[in-house]
């Protein structure tokens, strides 16, 4: 059994890993301590502890991934940072381990660990004077600043607590203590002198603190021309915000009369300073400072900017993520907490909108990954080798204007997107460089710059573009030409938690593949930050919040005119919508059941003979037609079910609906695992969300009378049931040899299907093709469970034992199983050829492409994604 099976609870592995740890056994420690992770994995405390397991076990190297894994989630821990430098010295990295104590000093400057590892790492007691001297400066700037950032400043700061987090707000209130303090010090040679001098030594440790021998995978120009106060604060704000990217900063110094090239020659680290022969202007620097570049990116970032934590993994992460991406930008926010822009529209006249400006940054419609018309150039994101086939910036609009535009539609032309990227986020100080007077100085290369713009791209703007202000809701995501699906379910999927849910993000997944605009409208409209994101970073639209989404009878009577496509989730959600649907568009409405409501508690009633079923049952039954009649097409898992619904409508449109979805990469993971075997004392693994009474029924007859007949032939038998909100009467079962999970993340989820020998599940009663038979089968393990279980898979028999509903039968399947390792082996393979043939990823798209034609083209090809 696995070693997370000897308690009960995630709280009782970690005190039991404590006590190891107290008695010197790490290598236990260590494995209760991964072992409570995979339950949860979002836990900066236990990850810590996890590596000083792995530390004192002689693993550094894993002891290091503990670490960076804490400060991934809790980034400003300094005692973490120091714990990783002692493990990176242990490993022999002593730059690294460098880099980590001063990370640690700059967040706590009290702590002598630092310093003390820092002499040991070769330090002289003049430098480490030096860098006490320094923080006591530090300290002196932090107490004279005023405390009180001013009324403009406070609805961002408000939205950056809410959105980041207390330490964040005050730390970027800093960034314009920085700003302020210096324009400040204007008429004072020795004051200003004196803060710059400080400023320095400050940015030169950041800059040796994030300088690590890994490759450089971005190179962030920054264009300056005077200004260093801003450049300080943004340079400052890069350093310090929490990041997974290698970079480097190049300052581009446009040949500033200011102190920028002292100030920023001076650092060292991963910051450099090119300053130009002359004063080139915005496009002239940003070229010749990009030669300078050695990452895999080229990001360029306006120097009156402040970037916000995560905003450089945000930026480059949609590279990553979808096919033919050419640029990626951020999300701009103004410094009084209004939004700046969610990606630009261009207008067929040339003229451009920056959509979203001076609204509220939290609403749905600016949070969601996007193809855009452009993106400004304050802060975006270009591969380096794009970026020099193109040769940069067109210079015929020198000085600057119209060239983030211009570098939009020449990728497009290349066959390439450009992207908005809402989590990636920045403070934009807006005009500080060239004012906002488009009549007089460089802003004025704004007005000529559009017609050189509308000359160049003539052609293009008036075959793709609309009219000024026209189909906004189209142009903010350049979906003119494409379909648009609306997504309507109880709650925004949980794919992790529930079978339901990962089917339906399932589809959604395909729908964003084959290219589809996809609008997702959950019931009860909660915005369930993590869940809600995994839709946003694939560029679905997500409605939250009463307060920020009209109603839906307004939504669709304003927007029902641009949806193709309706799918519809569960018959107690569609009753609530579909006539709404029906009167405000031309929708072809898909609906969803996932099981027939009626059927299965007619089942379950003539299981347990509750009376009150009865009224439910004649509700569902009427309910479920009345949605058949008002959808086009039907779907249900099994083909039993569309049976049912073809009976009492004949000649209606009903399918099978492929429920869960697998690529080809999963399947091949699944072979792996059956070739490697299995070791191992003998474990069963019974997985179901508990919201779902016949799972509870499952997991109760399990244990009290299928598992007792197994054990009494093989003793050593153990038993894990995960599963989701698990009532007393599951949790009552955890004893000796079985485990009761409550909520298990997907790699845990993962595990326990890797350390199991056969996956069970004893159903009795139920309706639809059950979620735990098919993902069983796709990790290549052997399958044990009734015809209940079974429904919906025809053709299975060989790839799964089905035993009978008794517990004499059901036991004697298990042990048939257990006893023989090559029937077992023959099991799971026939189950992954199963899988494949009738849930891999082709098949499926071919399957609802007859309804949704656009998806046909995913059967033999790539879509946008990245799979």
């Amino acid at each position: 059994m696995p070693l997370l099976g000897r308690g009960r609870s995630i709280a009782s592995a970690v005190i039991r890993a404590d006590r190891a740890r107290e008695t010197g056994d790490w290598a236990v420690a260590a494995r209760l301590y991964r072992a409570a992770l995979d339950h949860y994995p979002r836990n900066p405390p236990i990850w810590v502890q996890y590596g000083h397991a792995l530390k004192e076990s002689g693993e550094p190297a894993q002891a290091e991934t503990g670490y960076r894994t804490a400060l991934a989630q809790a980034p400003y821990c300094a005692d973490t940072q120091v714990q990783l430098g002692h493990v990176l010295k242990l490993l022999g990295r002593h730059k690294e381990a460098e880099a980590a104590y001063l990370r640690a000093f700059a967040i706590d400057r009290g702590l002598a660990d630092p310093l003390s590892e820092l002499r040991g790492l070769g330090w002289s007691e003049n430098d480490l004077l030096e860098l006490r001297r320094q923080a006591e400066a530090e300290r002196r700037v932090e107490r004279s600043a005023d405390p009180d950032p001013g009324e403009a400043y406070r609805p961002l700061l408000d939205y950056l607590r809410e959105e980041f987090g207390q330490d964040a707000a005050r730390r970027i209130s800093g960034y314009f203590a920085i700003v302020d303090g210096l324009a400040g010090a204007e008429g004072s040679d020795s004051r200003r002198r004196r803060q710059l001098d400080e400023l320095v030594r400050r940015m030169r440790r950041l800059a040796q603190s994030v300088d690590t021998p890994r490759p450089v995978q971005a190179s962030v120009i920054i264009p300056v021309y005077d200004r260093v106060e801003y450049t300080i604060a943004a340079v400052i704000s890069l350093l310090e915000h929490q990041c997974d990217t290698r970079y480097e900063i190049v300052i581009g110094n446009d040949r500033s009369s200011d102190e920028t090239e002292a100030v920023f020659s001076a650092l060292g680290g991963v910051v450099r300073c090119i300053t130009h022969a002359e004063n080139y202007g915005f496009i002239g620097n940003c070229n010749l400072s990009a030669r300078a570049a050695s990452g895999e990116y080229l990001v360029l970032l306006n120097n009156d900017t402040i970037v916000l934590d995560n905003w450089l993994d945000e930026l480059l992460a949609p590279f990553g993520r979808f096919r033919n991406v050419g640029l990626v930008g951020s999300k701009l926010l103004n410094a009084d907490g209004t939004l700046q822009e969610a990606g630009g529209i261009v207008w067929r006249d040339g003229s451009g909108w920056n959509f979203g400006r001076g609204q509220d940054p939290r609403r749905p419609e600016f949070n969601y990954v996007k193809e855009v018309d452009y993106a400004s150039g304050a802060a975006i994101a270009v591969p380096k080798p794009v970026w020099d086939a193109l040769g940069g910036f067109d210079e015929r609009y020198a000085p600057a204007y119209f060239d983030d535009s211009d570098l939009a539609f020449a990728l497009r032309a290349r066959g390439l997107r450009t992207l908005y990227a809402p989590a990636a986020q920045i403070v934009h100080h807006e005009g500080i460089s060239n004012g906002t007077d488009v009549e007089t100085g460089i802003k004025a290369h704004q007005v000529t710059n559009r017609q050189k713009f509308v000359d160049k791209w003539h052609a293009v703007l008036s075959a793709e573009h609309g009219p000024n202000g026209h189909d906004a809701f189209l142009a903010r995501d350049r979906s003119r030409f494409r379909k648009h699906i609306l997504v309507i379910d109880h709650y925004i999927p949980q794919s992790d938690r529930d079978a339901g849910s990962r089917t339906i993000f399932a589809y959604v997944k395909m729908f964003v593949d084959t290219g589809l605009q996809v609008v997702f409208w959950p019931d009860n409209l909660h915005r369930d930050r993590d869940y809600a994101k995994a839709l946003q970073d694939l560029g679905v639209e997500v409605l939250y919040d009463a307060q920020m989404t009209r109603p839906f009878g307004e939504w669709i009577a304003e927007h029902g005119r641009y949806i193709d496509y309706v799918l519809f989730s569960r018959a107690h959600i569609s009753l609530n919508y579909i006539d709404s649907v029906i009167e405000h568009t031309r929708a072809r409405r898909l609906y969803y059941g996932h099981d027939l409501h009626a059927a299965r508690l007619e089942r379950e009633y003539a299981m347990t003979s509750r009376q009150e079923l009865l009224c439910d049952i004649e509700f569902w039954r009427d309910a479920e037609l009345d949605i058949w009649k008002r959808a086009d097409v039907v779907y249900y898992p099994a083909q039993g079910e569309v049976d049912a619904v073809r009976r009492q409508l004949p000649g209606k449109a009903a399918r099978v609906l492929t429920p869960y979805i697998y690529s080809a990469r999963e399947i091949a993971h699944g072979r792996a695992r059956v070739e490697a075997g299995h070791d191992g004392p003998p474990s069963l693994l019974f997985v179901g969300g508990f919201r779902h009474r016949p799972n509870i029924d499952a997991a109760i007859w399990l244990v009290r009378d299928i598992l007792p007949r197994v054990k009494a032939v093989m003793p050593e038998v153990s038993a894990v049931i995960a599963g989701s909100t698990p009532p007393a009467a599951v949790k009552g079962l955890a004893g000796p040899d079985v485990l009761v999970t409550d909520y298990v993340s997907d790699p845990m989820l993962e595990r326990l299907y890797r350390t199991a020998t056969v996956a069970v599940a004893p159903l009795r009663f139920g309706a639809g093709v059950k979620g735990k038979v098919v993902e069983a089968m796709r990790f290549g393990v052997p399958v044990v469970t009734t015809s209940a279980g079974a429904q919906g898979l025809p053709g299975a028999e060989d790839a799964v034992e089905i035993a009978p509903v008794s517990a004499e039968g059901f036991a004697d399947a298990i042990v048939r199983l257990l006893r023989d390792p090559d029937l077992a082996r023959r099991r799971a393979l026939e189950g992954l050829d199963f899988v494949e043939r009738e849930f891999g990823y082709a098949a499926a798209a071919r399957r609802i492409a007859i309804d949704i034609p656009e998806l046909a083209a995913l059967a033999d090809g790539p879509g946008l994604l990245r799979r």
